[in-house]
């Protein structure tokens, strides 16, 4: 694996976690200020809008940056198309989302806390990471995360003091987003002007390659931040939040897989474009670090879980530390996996990923409420966890015959 990728990806994990830690610190206070029933109301519609802004990305940034990994003089057409579309799903998704608002029977805390948080959703397509990160310019892509989240962390220890300043998290979130658009779209005017088209635009081909990418990302959300919305419909406030301290602390780890994979993605595209063996080599090398790494921190995790919720949110969520160590196991399996799913995305074959995240997806969602019902949150994590073992297993079919031709056996 070549410098500048290990460069890339610690400029990306050093910037990422900085921004989980202070952003962790952001949630911990709020736990602690509004306990596991306020801090269940948060998560609930923080699981609700993560839904809502993959219909707004509907694949795009990944299908932009493999793109222009590839071709980068395609750089201003892609992002004129890619605007145009998140726009006009933007509107759409917000539409939706304060129609569903006013239809449903929420409390008015819950009703306000949705149509802030979601009027970020209007700001997302000015998002332009993606650019950066098919130019390897991951720099860019690190500083725009951590100003995302200092602005959303500043606004939370500044603005919120009591419950009755629940709805200010909705406003950090606004603000947050709405700086690292500026930042992303001011350095992509000044760095690619040349290759600009200022007009929107859109294009049968973005939908056709990205909508798959789209689907595959909407059941992963399905699947992580569904099931903290999946939780709240079956359990009470108090076990939501429980269940969502150890959802927030998997998914703050599972960005790094995510990160780790979206450094390697534009390597990946253009490996598997010049046919030369440096596809393999890298799919093969990077398995023989994570494979142990994974798999050594899940244990240590395991045994640490109850500790870490207790430690993070205080003695009221020491219970929730059963989920947690479920979801061990599931961050390895993701973090093994991921060869296969980008391996698949970078090579085309991104109908084929789309189908092991739907499988995977579906499993966890059936198996939360019967986890439950037999478990109580413990259940509910394991759900998931055995989703993972499902994603790993199918993309790994796919990944050994259409990635490197191997056929299973007959006999």
């Amino acid at each position: 694996m070549s410098f500048l990728l290990f460069r890339n990806f610690f400029s990306l994990a050093g910037a990422e976690a900085f921004s989980k830690v202070i952003t962790f610190l952001a949630f911990a206070y709020l736990a602690r200020l509004f306990g596991a029933s306020g801090f269940g109301y948060i998560e609930w519609a923080a699981a609700a809008l993560m839904c809502a802004s993959l219909i707004v990305d509907q694949g795009f940034s990944a299908y932009g940056t493999r793109e222009i990994a590839k071709s980068p003089e395609r750089t201003g057409q892609l992002v004129a198309e890619i605007v145009t579309a998140r726009f006009i799903l933007a509107i759409t998704s917000y539409s939706a989302l304060a129609a569903a608002v006013l239809l449903i029977d929420l409390e008015p805390v819950m009703r306000s806390l949705l149509l802030i948080y979601g009027a970020s959703l209007l700001i997302l397509p000015l998002l332009l990471q993606w650019v950066f990160q098919g130019h390897d310019r991951m720099n860019v892509v690190a500083l725009a995360q951590v100003i995302r989240q200092t602005v959303f962390v500043g606004v939370v220890f500044l603005f919120v003091k009591g419950t009755e300043d629940l709805y200010v998290v909705g406003v950090a979130e606004i603000a947050g987003v709405a700086c690292a658009a500026l930042f992303t779209s001011v350095l992509y005017r000044i760095g690619f002007a040349k290759l600009a088209v200022w007009k929107p635009a859109l294009s049968y081909g973005l939908f056709r390659e990205g909508f798959p990418i789209g689907l595959s990302q909407m059941f992963w959300t399905a699947k992580m931040f569904g099931a903290t919305f999946l939780v709240g419909v079956v359990a009470d406030s108090r076990e939501t939040g429980l269940f969502a301290g150890a959802m927030r602390i998997y998914i703050a780890l599972h960005t790094f897989v995510w990160l780790y994979y979206a450094n390697l993605l534009p390597s990946l595209s253009r490996g598997w474009d010049l046919k030369d063996g440096s596809f393999r080599r890298l799919i093969f090398g990077s398995m023989k670090l994570v494979v142990p790494g994974s798999l050594g921190i899940a244990v240590v995790w395991v045994f640490l879980s109850s500790w870490a919720m207790g430690t993070a949110y205080g003695p009221g969520f020491v219970e929730g530390g059963q989920a947690l160590a479920w979801l061990a196991g599931a961050f390895a399996c993701a973090a093994i996996s991921g060869h296969f799913r980008f391996g698949l995305i970078a090579a085309g074959f991104q109908n084929q990923e789309m189908w092991t995240s739907a499988a995977g997806a579906i499993a966890a969602l059936v198996l939360i409420p019967v986890g439950y019902s037999y478990a109580g949150i413990g259940g509910c994590a394991a759900g998931l966890f055995i989703g993972e073992v499902l994603v790993l297993l199918l993309s790994g079919v796919f990944g050994w015959q259409l990635l490197f031709g191997v056929r299973p056996s007959n006999r």
